[in-house]
């Protein structure tokens, strides 16, 4: 019994580990969200809007312009077709929830950003004509700012509705979709503008699919992990 009474007495020798844990402030209370989450069919219903809302605007600008004449040609038509199926499918995959609700990986995100890449660069080589002298300065910036100003109107929505929605890889998926609504302000601008000279189209014409990727994937980043 004397050896149990030492070995006890013992213990309030050993230094207490977790001493340096007791002398830390509290953690700051949790708060629930202001804002209460939205449910699948009521975020579905919200991006559809923002969708019709992004089109109608693209739409409207593209008449305030003014469409080219040519507009009904194949070489014009075509093109704009292939673009609208492939924005319309790339936001549909880039959005859908895959098996077990999970959503697209990120290595399709990235084969969608190339797709919208490559198949707007191909249709341009595609579709332009011999260049006939070099535009004026004024002519790439005059397109550039509205193909932007086009742009600007579904990028706000797609980073106001799709805030805090992302699992896992925001910035890629902002990047996706920022790229896609970037190619809905190529369709709009190409269906304006009758320039076909290569640089003109690829630079003037594409400026906002690379706009729409880098401020999707800074918009995504910041604000659009869950």
């Amino acid at each position: 019994m004397a050896d149990d009474r030492d070995l006890l007495e013992g213990l309030k020798d050993i230094p207490d580990p977790a001493a340096h844990v007791a002398g830390c402030p509290p953690p700051p209370p949790m708060e629930a969200p202001a804002e209460p989450s939205l449910t699948r069919p009521a975020r579905g219903r919200r991006v559809a809007r923002a969708m019709l809302a992004g089109l109608g605007w693209v739409l409207l600008l593209t008449w305030i312009a003014g469409f080219r004449a040519d507009i009904g040609s194949p070489r014009v038509a075509i093109p704009l077709v292939l673009w609208a199926l492939l924005s319309g499918l790339g936001l549909r995959l880039a959005l859908a929830p895959r098996a077990r609700g999970l959503p697209a990986g990120v290595r399709a995100l990235q084969a969608l950003v190339a797709a919208v890449l490559v198949g707007f660069l191909a249709a341009a080589v595609a579709t332009s004509g011999p260049a006939g002298g070099p535009l004026p300065l004024m002519s790439h910036l005059r397109c550039s700012a509205i193909a932007l100003g086009m742009a600007l109107l579904p990028l706000a929505l797609a980073a106001l509705v799709l805030r805090r929605s992302f699992l896992s890889a925001p910035a890629w998926r902002g990047a996706t979709i920022g790229a896609l609504c970037g190619l809905g302000a190529v369709i709009g601008i190409q269906a304006h503008c009758a320039h076909d000279d290569l640089l003109h189209v690829a630079v003037a014409h594409g400026l906002p699919i690379a706009a729409g990727a880098l401020l999707g994937a800074a918009a995504g980043a910041l604000r659009g992990r869950a």
